[in-house]
């Protein structure tokens, strides 16, 4: 599949959709930054460490929420106020991740990840986001 989208348009793609994603990160398969705030990489990079064999991570805390998805060639994760709707969210980044041109996975492993990754990412926001 052709990518339909560079990793930082697809960024702005979820953040156009909802007015509840915070900021966001696009990494490749081996983890390197393709797009976002630098200071969530590490963050992000955890998260998805936490569940390696999940194509969608989920958690969240009273001060809000991250989502990730993840393919064969990308992974997009997005931090969230406590209000975004997790179905809705892990939908959009499902659409992003497909037009990053990796196809999405056959079979969704939902995993759901602990409050203490969601805080790293949380204090880890750029102060303007």
């Amino acid at each position: 599949m052709t990518a339909a989208l560079t990793p930082p348009l697809a960024l702005d793609y979820v953040r156009e959709l909802s007015a509840d994603v915070l900021a966001g990160v696009v990494l490749d398969a081996e983890g390197a930054l393709l797009a976002g705030p630098a200071a969530l990489a590490e963050p992000a990079r955890a998260l998805l460490a936490a569940a390696p064999a999940a194509t969608e991570l989920e958690g969240a805390t009273p001060a809000g929420a991250a989502f990730a998805a993840r393919d064969g060639k990308h992974a997009i994760v997005v931090v969230t106020g406590r209000f975004a709707l997790s179905r809705v969210t892990r939908h959009d980044l499902r659409t992003a991740l497909s037009a990053l041109g990796g196809g999405a996975p056959r079979q969704t492993r939902a995993a759901t990840v602990s409050p203490g990754a969601v805080s790293a990412l949380l204090e880890a926001l750029p102060r303007s986001a």
